[in-house]
């Protein structure tokens, strides 16, 4: 009786992530977009092709996270070539997201990052951009970091970012994150532009943090460090971002 009221509890738990998503902002289209093993949630503006383009990339979180912190940022942005996807298992379950490392230790595995490369590059060749800038808050940071080693980018930003996996989990008593890990990606990110806001009430991911990997880095071409006195790791309504110009 046990076994099978835990298999209903389960069943209730996939089922309310497959239908809880956040409502689609004024000006926004939700799409399905799939890749080989995924369906992503993405939200877009009416895209004009082959203009600079855009991407926010959400946090980490399990598969209801309950504040969509890269959709807000999204929806802020003036620009009008601005997406916002989901992470695997974010919003729509399927049969691999039964397995909780992909949305856990495992969250940046490079056949996870593979998908969201599948992604990302299915959505600036789409639009034609000449230019493609990504944008990760909390974990979708990692992602776009490490995504940048892959994919020409113009730039990356990060916000709340994790940017150095390993020192993240030693600096919170955490299991090892497996995976990749841009700290130990510099040589390539050195030449990657990049923006890291952080919060200076933000006890997640600090500025001590912040500084320290972009310190590391091996004669950066275009690195800095910004911080929002008054942000906290989720609250950044009053973050005067400057990264839209």
């Amino acid at each position: 009786m046990k076994v099978k009221y835990l298999f209903i509890l389960f069943l209730l738990f996939i089922g309310g992530c497959a239908g809880r998503r956040p409502e689609t902002p004024v000006g926004f289209t939700e799409k399905t977009i799939e890749t080989e093993h995924f369906s992503i949630a993405v939200w877009e503006k009416n895209i004009t092709a082959g203009e600079p383009l855009r991407i926010y990339i959400e946090g980490d979180g399990d598969p209801m996270p309950k504040q969509a912190t890269a959709l807000e940022f999204a929806v802020r942005d003036p620009s009008q070539n601005v997406i916002y996807v989901s992470r695997p298992c974010q919003y729509i379950w399927c049969k691999e997201c039964s397995n909780p490392l992909i949305w856990g230790q495992e969250r940046f595995h490079e056949e996870i990052v593979n998908e969201m490369k599948e992604l990302i590059v299915y959505l600036a060749y789409k639009y034609k951009t000449p230019s493609l800038e990504l944008v990760g808050y909390d974990g979708g940071g990692t992602m776009a970091l490490i995504l940048a080693t892959k994919i020409p980018v113009a730039r990356v930003i990060t916000i709340g970012g994790i940017l150095d996996t390993k020192v993240y989990a030693a600096e919170h008593d955490l299991a090892p994150i497996n995976g990749l890990n841009p700290g130990e990606l510099k040589d390539i990110l050195a030449r990657v532009p990049q923006t890291h806001y952080v919060g200076g009430r933000d006890t997640v991911t600090t500025r001590r943090m912040a500084e320290r990997f972009v310190a590391r880095l091996r004669n950066p071409k275009d690195a800095v460090v910004k911080v929002i006195p008054e942000a906290t790791h989720t609250d950044w309504r009053a973050a005067p971002f400057d990264y839209y110009q």
